[in-house]
């Protein structure tokens, strides 16, 4: 792959981003802005942004990002777009291509240089500052496909690993992992590799970006893994929980709160008060709430029957499965692997 010139690329201004860089230059200047304003060739959704920032929705949904299908959307943060603060429920990385630009959340801002990137944990208010020629790039990742990944490669005591553990399950979250990788053109090229294969229409390019997001984290982990900075509270947390939470992961499909309580040499009842502490939730729901969200990946991304994907996840009868599926999903597991199907 020619990366410099998919660089350029990335480089060249858009339609949108030239007319946000003429308002915001023209304010700035104190000139006026009603030629750029009554400008018939401007969509009116790009006027309403400069005009009324505080009216752009706050809180955004997996829906609002992400195609049918897709469980990776990689996008361009456009520059000179108004600063305004915003959360959503997915994971995102927010990486520096070139030049710099300031992430801001509730209690710090953190200037990001060349190579950096900022892993940000779902409904966390932030927003980000790119008002010059910069190039920042936002990687945006269903939760449920971070799930996958720690379920099937991150399962260690990484700084990354414990991310997303806490994430998922942890009452007490890390925010955010900032990672000082500038000059490292294996992690950039790996990100620019994604971003090249999301441009490809076929039903490959989904599967083959979770493959390179998988290998990404690992490298990521392997390479910037001892200098990674880290934002969140501990408060709450015990030496066990990560511990006990990866036990469970592990053995969602066969383990009881017995085994787990005899695993970790604990009385049945101080372990369920610690699963409790830990996570906000009992042992069974949290249990429930694991083989869903794996069977919710089966549903999605194989051909399995409903009777061996509720083998899989531990459940005695597959009608048993299809009732707890329901009640948090308001659909059957046959209605929800339709609603995924992409033709």
């Amino acid at each position: 792959m020619n990366y410099e010139m998919v660089i350029k690329d990335l480089q060249a201004w858009t339609d949108e981003e030239s007319f946000y860089r003429d308002f915001y230059c023209t304010k700035r200047m104190g000139g006026s802005i009603a030629s750029l304003i009554e400008n018939p060739d401007i969509p009116s959704e790009y006027k309403g942004y400069v005009l009324h920032p505080e009216t752009i929705d706050p809180n955004k949904t997996e829906e609002d990002f992400f195609n049918t299908g897709r469980n990776v959307s990689i996008i361009k943060h456009p520059r000179y777009f108004p600063y305004f603060e915003h959360q959503h429920a997915f994971f995102e990385i927010i990486y520096v291509l070139s030049g710099h630009c300031k992430e801001i959340t509730r209690d710090r801002t953190v200037i990001l240089s060349e190579g950096e990137l900022c892993l940000l944990a779902p409904n966390i208010m932030h927003g980000i500052e790119v008002f010059d020629d910069s190039v920042v790039l936002n990687i945006l990742i269903r939760q449920s496909t971070f799930m996958d990944i720690f379920l099937n490669t991150v399962r260690d005591k990484s700084q990354i690993a414990l991310f997303f553990l806490g994430n998922l399950y942890e009452k007490s979250k890390i925010r955010y992992l900032l990672y000082h990788t500038s000059g490292d053109e294996v992690i950039r090229n790996y990100i620019l590799d994604m971003y090249t294969e999301q441009i490809l229409p076929d039903d490959y390019s989904d599967r083959i970006i979770c493959s390179l997001l998988t290998i990404f984290f690992t490298q990521l982990t392997r390479r910037h893994g001892m200098t990674v900075e880290t934002a969140g509270s501990s408060k709450g947390k015990t030496d066990y929980s990560s511990e006990m939470l990866n036990y469970i992961m592990e053995h969602f499909s066969d383990t009881s709160l017995n085994d787990l309580a005899e695993q970790f040499h604990f009385s049945v009842p101080y372990c369920s008060k610690l699963i409790k502490e830990i996570t906000g939730v009992s042992f069974s729901d949290l249990l429930t709430g694991i083989r869903l969200q794996q069977g919710e990946n089966l549903l999605t991304h194989t051909q399995m029957s409903i009777a061996d994907i509720s083998e899989k996840l531990g459940y005695k009868n597959p009608e048993t499965f299809i009732r707890a599926f329901h009640r948090t999903y308001q659909m059957s597991p046959s209605q929800y692997r339709k609603s995924t199907f992409v033709a």
